[in-house]
């Protein structure tokens, strides 16, 4: 399984990162900025895309969907490309595609509305099952499951014993970092970058990776790491926008 982190800030980008996305394979998850691109940059064809899943309704996980479909129907795709929404956002969404004039014959989309708990994906290989978390919106997260790895993605949520028992002993949890009891605080629908290090260590997970890290944290991430490191004994992971992993 091959994860690139297309993006890695919170709902605020930097001038070193944009807003959180990750592509799992040929699973494009969330879509901020100009995710086409930055495919490309990554050495991957966006052409190849599959699937896109959108977690939740905030702005910064969905509102480069319109221009991707765009681009990939400008660029000669042809074969039909699954489109997964959170079904909370999946009669806005669809409303705005079809402002944009992207509801179209010649350009096979297979929409489908996502219920936040309980709904099970097949790409290939690859299962993908999502289960609710807790954030301000109705969000769910993701577990990828292939014969020989597990990674689970938090998307946002606060702390919540969902994500700790679908984690258990995966191989690799990317949980988002928004703030930091030691910098900001907590914040209503996040996670902090201890937390998630906590909620490692319950589920006794492999690896971790932090993402949709907020603006504030940028200049205290070796603090953080640190800090992280004398909770979670296993190796944490920050990553830059288009590091990749393999699992």
């Amino acid at each position: 399984m091959r994860i690139v982190f297309l993006g890695t800030s919170a709902a605020v980008s930097s001038n070193k990162r944009d807003n959180t996305s990750l592509l799992i394979d040929d699973v494009l998850i969330d879509c901020p900025g100009n995710v086409f691109g930055k495919m490309i940059k990554a050495g991957y064809d966006p052409l190849k895309l599959r699937t896109i899943i959108i977690t939740h309704r905030h702005v910064d996980h969905a509102y480069g969907l319109p221009s991707l479909l765009e681009m990939l129907r400008l660029s000669g795709k042809k074969e039909p490309l699954k489109i997964c929404i959170n079904e909370d956002f999946f009669f806005e969404m669809r409303q705005i595609l079809s402002v944009y004039g992207l509801i179209r014959e010649d350009f096979p989309l297979e929409m489908a509305p996502i219920r936040v708990d309980g709904c099970v994906l097949f790409e290939d290989s690859l299962r993908i099952e999502t289960f609710a978390v807790k954030h301000s919106v109705p969000n769910f997260g993701l577990k990828f499951s292939t014969s020989s790895a597990c990674v689970v993605y938090t998307s946002d949520t606060e702390p919540c014993e969902e994500v700790v028992e679908r984690a258990k002993g995966v191989d690799l949890l990317v949980h988002e970092a928004t703030c930091s009891e030691l910098v900001t605080g907590k914040k209503e629908g996040h996670s902090c970058v201890e937390d998630a290090a906590r909620i490692a260590k319950q589920a006794g997970v492999k690896n971790l990776c932090l993402v949709h890290l907020g603006l504030e944290l940028e200049e205290h991430l070796c603090k953080l790491t640190r800090t992280a490191e004398e909770i979670f004994n296993g190796r944490i992971i920050v990553p830059e926008d288009l590091d990749r992993v393999i699992v």
